[in-house]
């Protein structure tokens, strides 16, 4: 099993290799991976004593892996002791929390889509959308209407005006971004890592946007296409929230908007349409704020502070990629959809897109699925709690999705 080289992956991957290693690491190393609310509840030398504890019982072995890019659930062995480590990182890419427990009972999948809606209901904050390409209603809709914030499946759109700007000769796959300090965002990603005036062929951005969620590969994407590039390809799919949901803010705007700068926020959250949202993105400070600022307890996007969209979107513009993909222009886009299925789905399905998104208290994932005879198919599921302690669980949303594409695959019908 390899963990991904996602944000959350990446520390993951450190903490197995740590409970492995000969020798522990220093505490100061253990510092540098945590954040410091993670260090207030448990300090480096707790958390060394817990990893001296594991190592005694190694060699540890990954045995299953879900996540997205800020939390993840890894299933872990040695011998006959098996434990689910549960890992959580801030938007800077440092660990808020780090669990490890017997590992929960199996979820039972739905036995049928009456006991899918009672599991999506239950859980309180979830809804879920099936529908194939084409159709003119959608084959299945579990939980509240209307928009959802989104996190980073606004990318998709960010993708659509690239592929836009290649079929009009205005860029090319082949051509490059620069990344300074104007694109530069917080994590997740690796592109903020580079040196100023390092130059990314828009074809790496553009994969590192869409598989690993990079947020400076996406706005420097954005700066290379242009604000009103993205609002037309937001346009092109008649995006539900053009009236009120435009300019859409990039993600180093996005960090400033939701924990970086009180006053902007409050003028972001009551802003009434493009031209105020506008003039709170220009009076935005350089640069992006300090890591310390981004709060992983402080749902941001009860304010505003995050990309809205319904389900309806998020089908409108996978279709209109998959329409792309079948242009010369297009050529890559399968290509880079594909390379993160974000979870397996039943053997009769094919993964050919996947888009998922997550900041503090907001869940939401996105697939295009294919089966031979069928008509391709977008599954959509977004969860959001006010609260973010009492968001459900990756596996638990991204299992509403999974137990969707099989209960449909198998013939059941909505």
């Amino acid at each position: 099993m390899t963990i991904p080289d996602t944000p959350v992956g990446t520390q993951a991957q450190w903490v197995i290799d740590e409970i492995n290693a000969g020798e522990a690491s220093s505490a100061g190393e253990v510092e540098a991976r945590f954040d410091e609310t993670a260090l207030a509840e448990l300090s480096a030398d707790d958390l060394l004593a817990v990893f001296g504890e594991l190592r005694t019982l190694g060699p540890w072995t990954v045995t299953s892996y879900e996540g997205d890019d800020a939390q993840a659930v890894a299933g872990i062995s040695a011998g006959t002791t098996a434990l689910d480590m549960s890992v959580a990182v801030s938007a800077a890419g440092r660990m808020t929390g780090l669990f490890f427990a017997e590992p929960a009972p199996e979820r039972m999948p739905a036995a049928d889509l009456d006991d899918l809606r009672t599991q999506v209901e239950d859980a309180g904050s979830v809804s879920l959308t099936v529908a194939e390409i084409g159709a003119d209603a959608p084959a299945l809709e579990i939980g509240t209407g209307g928009a959802h914030p989104i996190g980073s499946v606004f990318k998709l759109w960010v993708l659509l005006a690239v592929v836009d700007a290649v079929e009009a000769g205005a860029l090319a796959w082949e051509d490059t971004v620069t990344i300074d300090a104007e694109v530069r965002s917080l994590p997740s990603g690796e592109l903020q890592n580079l040196p100023d005036g390092t130059e990314v062929s828009v074809r790496e951005a553009a994969e590192k946007m869409i598989a690993i969620s990079d947020n400076t590969a996406t706005d420097a994407l954005m700066r290379a296409v242009g604000t009103d590039a993205v609002t037309a390809a937001l346009a092109e799919t008649d995006y539900s929230r053009l009236a009120t949901d435009v300019p859409i803010p990039t993600t180093r705007a996005l960090f400033w908007l939701g924990w970086g700068d009180e006053s902007l926020a409050e003028r972001w959250s009551a802003a009434s349409g493009p031209a105020e949202r506008a003039a709170v993105l220009d009076d935005l400070p350089d640069g992006v704020p300090p890591v310390s600022a981004v709060d992983p307890t402080q749902a941001a996007w009860t304010s505003g502070a995050d990309w809205f969209a319904t389900h309806a979107d998020v089908v409108a513009v996978h279709a209109a990629l998959q329409d792309r993909a079948a242009t010369d222009a297009g050529a890559p886009l399968r290509d880079i959809l594909s390379a993160n299925p974000g979870v397996e789905f039943a053997s009769a399905w094919d993964v050919v897109a996947y888009k998922g998104g997550s900041s503090v208290g907001v869940l939401a994932g996105s697939w295009v699925l294919e089966s031979p005879g069928r008509p391709a198919t977008v599954v959509v599921v977004t969860a959001a709690s006010e609260d973010p302690g009492d968001l459900p669980a990756l596996p638990t949303v991204f299992g509403f999705a999974q137990d969707a594409a099989a209960l449909l695959g198998d013939g059941a019908t909505g």
